[in-house]
C-alpha cells in the first residue's frame, strides 16, 4: 500500500504549524497518487491460518521462551509451551472445528482460528474447560461495537475490561470476591493473558509500529477480567439480567476502558453521601476528553465522547447506596445528576452550551452524561469501603455482552 508519513503532532499545535506540516506533505501525496505501483515481487506468499505452523525445539525452558519472543510469538512474560499434546487436549473443550477462523484481528488481520485459541490459551495457562470462555471473549472483542482496532492503535493507555456473569463464577473459579483483579486468580490472569497475546501476536498490537499507546497500562499486558459478586448484590438482580439475559445464563460482557480510579470511602454513611463522592471521580475520570452540551433535542442534549463508565462497586458500598437506592436506575440517574464539572475544566472547544442552556460562564456547572444508561455499575470484591471507576474508550460504542456457550 501507498503511504506518506505525516509526523506527530496534529493536536495541540498552532494553525500555522500544521498549515506546515500539510505543505510539506501536499507534494508527496501527490506523487504517491500518481506515480506509485505495488512492488510485486516484495508480496508475500499468504500461509493458510490452519494448521498452524509446528516448531521443534531442544533446549531449556529459558531457551524456549527466549526463542519465542525473539520470533514475535510472545509478549515478554513466561509462557507455558503449547505443545501439540497440550493443545489437543485444549481442543477437547470444545466442539468447534479447530480450522474455524473466529476472528481476523486488527490492526495486522491476523487470522485467529479455534486451534490457535487453543494453543495461546496453552500458553495462558488456561485449562480445557475454559475453551467456551476464551471463545465467548473472542466473539465479544470482535465486535465493532468494541472497536477494537482503535482501542489497540490509539495513543491512549486502553484497558480490555472483561465482566463474567452466571454460573460459569463458580463452575470454573473466576475471581469476584476479595482480591478479584489481583493475584492468585488463576483463571481471570489466564484469560486477561490471553487477550493480550492474542491481539498482540495475531493482531499485531505492539509498540512502537502499531500500539501508539504514549505510556502503556498494566492492563495492556494482562486484561482486566472480573466476575460480579452476585451473592453480595443488595439490588438481587446481575448486571447480565438487567440486560436481559437469564440468571441460568453465563455471560461475558466485553469494553474498552481508559484507567480505572479508586473511590475511598470510609465516612459515608447515606447513599447520597456516598455517590456524591463517587460523582465526584466519575467527573474526573479520562480528564479531558469530556464534552458537554452541543445542541437541543428533547432538553439539552450532549455529544460525549466518553459514552458511558462503568463503576465496581464494592459490596460494602453497595449496602450503603441500597440503603436510600432500592433501584439500579435511580443509582444512575442521581449520578448522571451530580456528575458536572464547570465550564474551565472541560478540553478547549469540546463544551459549547447552546443558547437554549441559558446564561453561563467559566464556574458554571455543565452535565457529563445525560441518562442513566450512561452509567452502568456492577458489585464486585470483598470487605472493604473502595469501589472502582472505569471510563469507557472514546470510541466504543456500547458493552458487548454474549453468551457463553455450553
Amino acid at each position: 500500500m501507498a503511504f506518506v508519513d505525516v509526523s506527530h503532532p496534529m493536536g495541540m499545535i498552532s494553525l500555522p504549524e500544521i498549515r506546515a506540516k500539510a505543505d510539506e506533505a501536499f507534494p508527496k501525496i501527490v506523487q504517491m497518487a500518481t506515480t506509485w505501483k505495488p512492488n510485486v515481487t516484495a508480496v508475500q506468499k499468504i500461509t493458510p491460518a490452519y494448521p498452524a505452523e509446528r516448531i521443534k525445539f531442544k533446549g531449556t525452558y529459558e531457551a524456549l521462551n527466549k526463542m519465542f519472543y525473539d520470533k514475535g510469538l510472545s509478549i515478554g512474560l513466561p509462557i507455558i509451551p503449547p505443545t501439540p499434546e497440550k493443545v489437543a487436549a485444549m481442543l477437547k473443550g470444545t466442539t468447534r472445528k479447530p480450522g474455524e477462523i473466529v476472528w481476523t484481528v486488527p490492526p495486522k488481520m491476523g487470522q485467529l482460528t479455534v486451534e490457535l485459541v487453543a494453543a495461546y490459551g496453552v500458553m495462558a495457562g488456561s485449562k480445557p474447560e475454559h475453551m467456551p470462555l476464551l471463545l465467548a471473549v473472542v466473539k465479544a472483542l470482535s465486535s465493532t461495537d468494541y472497536d477494537w482496532r482503535g482501542s489497540s492503535t490509539t495513543t491512549a493507555p486502553t484497558n480490555p475490561i472483561i465482566i463474567i456473569n452466571g454460573p460459569i463464577l463458580d463452575e470454573l473459579g473466576i475471581g469476584y470476591s476479595t482480591g478479584a483483579l489481583g493475584g492468585e486468580m488463576p483463571v481471570n490472569i489466564s484469560v486477561g493473558y490471553f487477550i493480550n497475546l492474542v491481539g498482540d501476536i495475531i493482531g499485531g498490537s505492539v509498540p512502537p509500529e502499531n500500539d501508539k499507546s504514549t505510556q502503556g497500562s498494566r492492563g495492556d499486558l494482562v486484561a482486566v477480567v472480573i466476575g460480579e459478586n452476585e451473592k453480595l448484590n443488595p439490588w438481587k438482580q446481575s448486571y447480565a439480567v438487567d440486560q436481559g439475559f437469564k440468571p441460568t445464563d453465563s455471560v461475558v460482557t466485553a469494553y474498552s476502558a481508559y484507567m480505572g480510579s479508586n473511590n475511598v470511602d470510609h465516612t459515608s454513611v447515606k447513599g447520597e453521601e456516598l455517590l456524591n463522592t463517587l460523582a465526584a471521580g466519575l467527573a474526573g475520570g479520562a480528564s479531558g476528553i469530556s464534552s458537554c452540551l452541543t445542541h437541543m433535542d428533547r432538553g439539552y442534549a450532549v455529544t460525549n465522547r466518553v459514552k458511558f463508565a462503568f463503576l465496581f462497586l464494592g459490596p460494602e458500598h453497595a449496602d450503603t447506596i441500597y440503603k436510600d437506592f432500592r433501584t439500579k436506575k435511580s443509582v444512575s440517574e442521581y449520578l448522571v445528576k451530580k456528575t458536572v464539572l464547570p465550564f474551565w475544566m472541560y478540553g478547549p472547544d469540546l463544551c459549547k452550551p447552546p443558547k437554549e442552556f441559558g446564561p453561563w460562564d467559566a464556574n458554571t456547572p455543565i452535565p457529563r452524561f445525560t441518562g442513566p444508561e450512561q452509567v452502568r455499575f456492577i458489585v464486585t470484591g470483598g470487605p472493604g469501603k473502595q469501589s472502582q471507576i472505569w471510563p469507557t474508550f472514546t470510541t466504543v460504542t456500547k458493552p458487548v455482552s454474549v453468551i457463553v456457550e455450553k
